[in-house]
């Protein structure tokens, strides 16, 4: 996905809400935020929001001189949603249809994303997940394809999410699967890193790889080689978030093999995902 014009403002509004967080006073944003619209002026409109989200926030970091500033943020999120996980594990067991509610779960989860917004209402997205279910929604050929595949990938996206998926895990591996769950390489906005995966306990059911990387989303020129082999020689991956969509939507690697599962939380993704603001998706390309 290339850029749009809006992502300009979405750049400097990420950088807003990470010095926000971040502690940082309004007196000393203003010159950091005319200093990253130097920046911006240059930014390449080809290349996707992520990247160059990733690399404006790089700079914001460097000049606050703090490497995560989420990182209070994230932990918070995590006991957030393992405080949900019984009761959300409860529901599943009775649930008609395990897998489906699983997928709707972990999507529920992706409201937690700190880019943007300084808050959320998890319990709200749960309530929506489950009841309004997918604008889109090819359920049917993901189990499909399923039946034809051993190995999973999930592409991660945020602390606190990362819970709602290991439901979505733990349901995949009682059916027979292995999963191979990826995180960030480093620290980026409020995305969960190896750190939060062992935090939560995701080690004990899936394989935790990094992206090797940093980056927001998992651009095949950025993340490691480790990770390009996985992607390209795994034949079905779960794609978490926007940011991961922003990512791999584009590439001839991710046809028929890849699910997007994400809340779509900008006009520009809604435009090409083919759905609208607020809705949930699930859905291959």
């Amino acid at each position: 996905m290339r850029c749009f014009v809006d992502c300009v403002y979405c750049y400097l509004k990420q950088a807003v809400t990470c010095m926000t967080i971040a502690g940082i006073n309004e007196d000393r944003q203003y010159p950091i935020l005319y200093e990253l619209m130097d920046d911006i002026k240059i930014m390449d409109s080809r290349r996707t929001p992520a990247e160059n989200s990733t690399e404006l926030l790089q700079k914001v970091y460097k000049l606050i001189n703090n490497d995560d500033p989420y990182l209070e943020a994230k932990k918070k999120s995590n006991l957030l949603a393992l405080e949900l996980y019984p009761e959300l594990k409860e529901y599943l067991k009775g649930s008609k249809s395990r897998l489906n509610d699983a997928l709707k779960i972990s999507v529920s989860g992706n409201v937690i994303d700190l880019g943007i917004n300084k808050s959320f209402d998890i319990n709200a997205s749960l309530k929506h997940s489950l009841n309004t279910g997918f604008s889109k929604d090819d359920f049917g050929s993901f189990v499909k394809k399923m039946n034809q595949e051993n190995n999973i990938i999930i592409l991660g996206d945020n602390a606190g999410e990362i819970v709602f998926d290991k439901l979505l895990i733990e349901e995949l591996v009682s059916m027979g699967k292995k999963v191979t769950y990826i995180v960030k390489g480093g620290p980026v906005l409020n995305d969960a890193t190896m750190e939060d995966a062992i935090e939560v306990g995701m080690d004990n059911i899936a394989r935790i790889v990094t992206t090797g990387s940093n980056y927001l989303g998992a651009p095949l020129q950025k993340v490691s080689e480790e990770t390009q082999k996985l992607l390209k020689e795994t034949g079905l991956i779960i794609s978490k978030g926007q940011a991961n969509f922003e990512s791999l939507e584009h590439e001839e690697t991710a046809k028929d093999k890849v699910f997007f599962l994400l809340k779509i939380k900008c006009e520009c993704v809604g435009i090409v995902a083919g759905a609208k603001f607020g809705d949930i998706v699930f859905f291959t390309r």
